[in-house]
């Protein structure tokens, strides 16, 4: 962050902070940090792109924060004073965020299909809302089981490690599992090869970005 102003460094650390979520899964809230920066009046283009990108991975408005994120990268690049360092990363993020706004094109296509097709069956807009949130509601409950799940594991896990420390000293032993040998967050390494298709969801690798924030 050499040569930025208080100003802009805030942006940035703010900007890392909303990928840094969701390299980590948090999802919800690496969406809400990165419209939360939105809304900054003074932010620069590149940051952003970045976070119209990563909201065009999110379930709302995502054709809209896809569309944007094109056309800031698009603009950004057009730039005569950019080194072949800077454009090689920009490229990969400008086709990134037009493999985003296909695929998030398909889905809206898709979804609006769907919805004619449950309309003509005889269903209103407002049962259909009803539909929508009571499956909500059912989505949320399991995630909220599934995180209770994981908290029981991790309190498993916990006692275990305490039950090898104890043998150890008493000369008992004890072996652990290899579930609990495994740290339960995933090591996600962010990195794309070429030749490889991007998943519908991908990370990316946090240089991509970082070579990257100081272009305004």
């Amino acid at each position: 962050m050499i040569g930025l102003s208080p100003l802009a460094a805030t942006f940035d650390l703010r900007f890392r902070h909303a990928w840094q979520l969701c390299y980590d899964d948090k999802r919800e809230e690496a969406e809400t940090a990165a419209a939360a920066l939105l809304l900054e009046p003074r932010l620069g283009r590149f940051h952003q792109a970045g976070m119209h990108l990563l909201l065009a991975m999110s379930p709302d408005d995502y054709v809209e924060h896809a569309s944007e994120a094109v056309r800031l990268y698009t603009e950004i690049g057009n730039r005569q004073d950019m080194t072949d360092f800077k454009k090689t990363h920009l490229e990969k993020l400008l086709k990134d965020a037009n493999h985003l706004l296909n695929k998030a094109r398909e889905d809206q296509t898709r979804i609006d299909r769907e919805v004619q097709k449950i309309l003509a069956s005889g269903i209103t807009m407002d049962e259909l809302h009803d539909i929508q949130i009571k499956e909500m509601n059912q989505r949320l409950d399991a995630e909220d089981a599934d995180e209770a799940t994981a908290e029981g594991a991790d309190m498993e896990s916990q006692d275990a490690t305490g039950m090898t420390e104890d043998s150890q000293m008493t000369g008992i032993g004890s072996e652990r599992t290899e579930s609990q040998r495994t740290d339960s967050r995933r090591t996600m390494t962010g990195h794309i090869d070429d030749d490889e298709p991007l998943p519908e969801i991908f990370r990316y690798s946090k240089k991509d970005f970082y070579t990257l924030y100081f272009v305004q």
